[in-house]
């Protein structure tokens, strides 16, 4: 694996970039006046060559050789994007951007290129999402060019790959624009870039005691963290503890509420101590009952250590119907590590508070309860490495502080640690629409018999769906949904499978036409291109259905549909070629590459041992697949799928039968026995049984990081007004916290999503960020540090995936922002990976 190497440029400014781009004529021109150094810096640089490529029979894609970064976003055009990061000090001030394109030109294109994919939650329920079109009709109608301009700009600040607070500047450039409506692109073939700042002599930072962790707990759990300050101490990870209590005295004159405080003290602590981490031990101070949220920005009452809660309202550009499902906010422990961030009207660095606008609502993101409130603007850069043990009480405190010591000092040399587990199956149903179209207007009445088969290349073909139907021109037309993939396979991998749904045994074709939009219960994804409704029109059948390779990376099949009469003539045959479906999560977790993106498995360093737990290869059939996964021991764990904060699970193949039929059994953290009364709570984390053996898990889906649930307030939610996401289910603690507060067993530190995480369906899904993008970014970074360094601290790896994030993808678009602000690393930052030596 390879590793983008910054460019340092006279040592203060540092220029990288995603993509392949020539740059020449690099200048830096350097000015003083009154205490300011003045600075300015010149960039030219040439794009790759153009690669316009057919993407289905409806749709265009741009390409440019070497980039795997795109503008893109649901129902818009997807554009190559070449990102440029520079790295100026922390106290650069008044910064300027300018790009000018020198020469482009412009291009006929034949097809309209291809929208965006819609963001789908990844939750575990099978209740339907209807997705609606994904195509945005106002700028496909438009001549103006998208994107409106040929850059943006993110001008934001924090800390980079060395741990230093510099002030960060994103250029996303975009080498071609598109006009839908004229059928035309402009293509750039240089530009120049030209930044220029000011260096203040107003440097915070005068630390005269230094030290590296601040430990942030209530003054009850002081003696029992008393252990892990020591053993922090003797690896050189100088550590001391701040109560919440004493935080709340010193800063009572700072400060709108008890978290705003704390982030208060860490600035001083920054500034004052140099520190590198924040360790926040405490969660909601019980599992039967706690108030999660006596505020819409904070929960404190109810809390040993506060939480702030931004309010992102997920966008009703979603292909969701709003009213339906959307997380009002959720928790975001990156308000602890967001410090400091530029302020472009001033030109200088300030607190950053999460209300830029002062109106008291932190966080605003299509704030639902008032339109007229203001988005806030948000720096999203972390400035310190924050993590957090959710303990609920010291039994919990002494468990994890005795596996985090025990890891560190026993693990390193052990076998077991250089083995990934990944776990996952399909994510969405991403079935094209077939649309074969029969036309029955010159056939003579009686029955005929419909075939479908599938097969990939020369390869063994599957067994043929059959359907029987009558002509019957006396009668009305009768059309019936059937969706039973899920009754013809008994276990995977298998042979290839085609499922006719539009059309059922027993239907007539009769004298009138016929219509039906098949819902998302039964058909899933099918609101988003309609590739199982049901038509019968002026003597055509459309016949409609699934065609998939139901074994690991198998995307691409053929299908044949024929038509025989009662004679077994032939009167209708058609064959599909290089029909793609693909089973997302086991792309995300996997080691191939699609569209210049890995998935995890690529990016880890080839000593680790690849265990591959996949519903594809027949791995991964239930819950006890995953405990047995685990129970031998494992570095790392990936766990890509849906969830809740209560259980974690994903789908089998082209998703037989659809969701409810076609969903693994799920992992919970609790269930009850029997159903009905009396009940008794069952443990299902408590067979993992890997006694000290312990993986940093990733978890992919939806709430299983939610740390703010308990059993009552779980179990009077049963109709989800609360937004708890248990269903009803009464649940003391999250899915990945669990794993972490189990004695001697679990997980070592869990990283996932607070709120509702979200995926792509398709070929999309390793290059468009979201729940997938992030994860593979951690073992991306990590694989980075160890190839470089021979190891890993779990907070700088953390922390390096969110500014990775950060730089490739738009923080203005909202999925992207909470993607970040929603991925929680329940586990000490510090934590030497792999133990120490």
């Amino acid at each position: 694996m390879k590793k983008l190497l910054p460019i340092f440029i006279i040592g203060i400014l540092i220029f990288s970039g995603l993509g392949a781009v020539g740059f020449t004529n690099i200048s830096t021109n350097t000015q003083k006046n009154n205490m300011i150094d003045e600075k300015s810096e010149y960039i030219a640089l040439t794009f790759s060559p153009l690669k316009i490529e057919k993407f289905n029979k409806d749709y265009t894609e741009i390409n440019l050789e070497g980039i795997s970064t795109y503008l893109s976003s649901p129902g818009k055009p997807v554009l190559p994007k070449v990102v440029k990061t520079l790295e100026l000090p922390f106290t650069a001030c008044n910064i300027k951007i300018e790009v000018i394109v020198n020469k482009f030109q412009e291009l006929k294109i034949d097809q309209e290129i291809r929208p965006g994919s819609p963001h789908i939650p990844l939750i575990a329920t099978e209740e339907a999402l209807p997705i609606v079109t994904v195509k945005n009709d106002k700028i496909y109608s438009s001549e103006d060019l998208f994107p409106l301009t040929w850059y943006d700009k993110d001008i934001s600040v924090g800390l980079n790959e060395n741990n230093e607070r510099v002030t960060n500047v994103a250029i996303h450039l975009y080498p071609v624009r598109y006009s839908p409506k004229l059928n035309k692109i402009s293509v750039a073939e240089s530009a120049d870039i030209k930044i220029t700042y000011d260096l203040s002599d107003n440097n915070p930072f005068q630390a005269e005691d230094k030290y590296d962790m601040v430990v942030i707990a209530p003054r009850r759990f002081s003696i029992a963290l008393n252990k892990l300050i020591r053993h922090k101490n003797s690896h050189s990870i100088e550590t001391r503890l701040k109560t919440t209590e004493s935080i709340y005295r010193e800063y009572k004159d700072k400060g709108v509420d008890k978290p705003e405080q704390i982030k208060y003290f860490i600035k001083d602590a920054i500034e004052k101590n140099n520190i590198t981490y924040v360790l926040l031990v405490g969660g909601l101070k019980s599992q039967i009952y706690a108030n999660p949220c006596e505020h819409l920005n904070y929960g404190a009452r109810g809390w040993y250590v506060p939480v702030r809660y931004h309010n992102f309202y997920d966008n009703p550009e979603h292909p969701l119907s709003f009213e339906k499902i959307y997380d009002p906010g959720v928790i975001s422990d990156l308000y602890y590590a967001d410090v400091y961030k530029y302020n472009e009207s001033s030109g200088q660095n300030e607190f950053e508070n999460w209300d830029s606008n002062d109106d008291g609502i932190m966080g605003a993101w299509n704030f639902l309860p008032d339109e007229s409130v203001e988005n806030d603007t948000l720096d999203l850069y972390p400035d310190v490495i924050v993590g957090r043990l959710a303990c609920r009480n010291i039994i919990e405190v002494r468990s994890v502080v005795n596996k985090i010591i025990n890891y560190e000092k026993k693990t390193y040399g052990s076998s077991w640690f250089k083995k990934m587990v990944v776990i996952s199956g399909d994510g969405f149903m991403d079935q094209e629409d077939l649309d074969f179209q029969w036309d029955t207007t010159n056939l003579s009445e009686g029955k005929y018999t419909i075939y479908a088969q599938s097969r990939v290349g020369d390869g063994p073909s599957g067994v043929p769906d059959v359907i029987e139907v009558t002509i019957d021109r006396d009668v009305n037309t009768s059309l019936t949904f059937n969706h039973d993939d899920n009754t013809r396979i008994n276990g995977y991998p298998t042979l290839p499978i085609a499922e006719i749904v539009s059309v059922s045994t027993g239907d007539i074709l009769g004298k009138t036409n016929y219509f039906e939009n098949i819902s998302e219960n039964y058909a899933y994804g099918n609101s988003q291109n309609g590739w199982a409704n049901l038509n019968f029109s002026d003597g055509v059948l459309h016949i409609r259905g699934k065609t998939y390779d139901p074994k690991a990376y198998g995307n691409v099949t053929n299908i044949r549909v024929w038509v025989l009469n009662e004679d077994e003539e032939i009167v209708f045959d058609e064959t599909r070629y290089d029909c793609e479906m693909y089973y997302e999560g086991e792309w995300v977790t996997g080691s191939k590459v699609l569209k210049g993106g890995g998935g995890a498995l690529y990016y880890m360093p080839e000593e680790f041992k690849q265990e591959v737990i996949w519903a594809s290869n027949g791995k991964l059939t239930g819950p006890d697949d995953i405990l047995n996964s685990l129970r031998e021991g494992c570095g790392f764990a990936f766990l890509s799928g849906h969830g809740s904060p209560n259980v974690w699970t994903d789908h089998f193949p082209g998703i037989p039968g659809n969701r409810r039929s076609g969903s693994i059994p799920a992992l919970s953290s609790i269930s009850y026995w029997p159903i009905g009364l009396p009940v008794f709570p069952v443990y299902p984390m408590n067979k993992i049984k890997n006694w000290n053996k312990l993986p940093v898990v990733l978890i992919g889906g939806c709430h299983n990081s939610q740390f703010n649930v308990s059993m009552i307030p779980t179990f009077l939610d049963g109709n989800g007004k609360k937004y708890t996401w248990c269903h009803g289910t009464p649940t003391p603690e999250c899915f990945s916290w669990v794993l972490v507060q189990m004695p001697r067993q679990g997980a070592i530190a869990t990283i996932g999503n607070t709120g509702l995480g979200y995926g792509v369906p398709g070929k999309d899904c390793l290059v468009e960020g979201l729940d997938g993008g992030i994860c593979i970014e951690f073992f991306k970074q990590y694989g980075i540090d160890y190839n470089n360094k021979g190891s890993a601290i779990l907070g700088n790896v953390y922390t390096d995936t969110l500014r990775a994030y950060h730089n490739q993808f738009d923080m203005d678009f909202l999925d992207h922002a909470k993607s970040l602000t929603q991925w929680v690393l329940l586990g000490d930052p510090s934590l030497m990976i792999g133990g120490y030596p």
